[in-house]
């Protein structure tokens, strides 16, 4: 009778066994054949869209706010006090691949007259319209308002730009001022107009 009853509890625990094998084996083949829904992702950054319009130039630095209340990203310029000295502006269209792209450009000068450019351009996918005679450098570009930067040169001019999900961002200066390019760059900032 004993030897009855540990036969019974060996089939039942060699029972039990099976049966959690079988429930593992059906638990894996159920997540290898399960197609899980895909998580959402996160909605694209939405690019501004540029209603085209007159172009806009600029004489007097207190007009600025002007172009930067009709641009439609946010305008890349020198903070106040960074010692730079206002030109000009200007504000136009150019055609894009069927499309268009607004480009805000800003002209300045250092405190010994040196020329430096800036330019704001939407939708932040017109590299085409930059200037193609550059070519990379060996010197890696500065970070540009928290994105890395590309810096390329030609002749006597050094060009830094970076991409937003906004716009894209351009700095043209003169190779004479390539020692002080992170400081430049760190005295540039984005401005908006609050339109309410």
């Amino acid at each position: 009778m004993a030897a009855g009853k540990k036969l019974w509890k060996i089939l039942l625990k060699i029972l039990a066994c099976l049966v959690s094998i079988a429930l593992l084996a059906l638990a894996a083949a159920s997540l290898i054949l399960a197609k899980p829904a895909p998580e959402p992702s996160a909605a694209p950054a939405a690019t501004p869209s540029a209603a085209s319009g007159p172009a806009l130039e600029i004489r007097d630095e207190t007009e600025l706010y002007r172009l930067v209340a009709a641009f439609p990203a946010p305008v890349m310029s020198f903070m106040s006090g960074s010692g730079m000295t206002f030109v000009s502006a200007v504000s136009a269209d150019s055609a894009v691949s069927g499309s268009f792209a607004r480009t805000a450009t800003l002209y300045w000068q250092t405190e010994d007259a040196r020329p430096m450019i800036l330019q704001s351009i939407c939708p932040a996918d017109s590299l085409s319209l930059l200037e193609e005679e550059y070519h990379f450098s060996a010197t890696p570009g500065p970070t540009l308002f928290g994105n890395p930067s590309v810096r390329m040169e030609k002749e006597d001019t050094i060009r830094i730009h970076a991409t937003t999900d906004q716009a894209l961002y351009v700095l043209i200066l003169p190779s004479s001022l390539s020692d002080q390019v992170s400081n430049l760059c760190r005295s540039l900032q984005l401005f908006t107009v609050n339109q309410e």
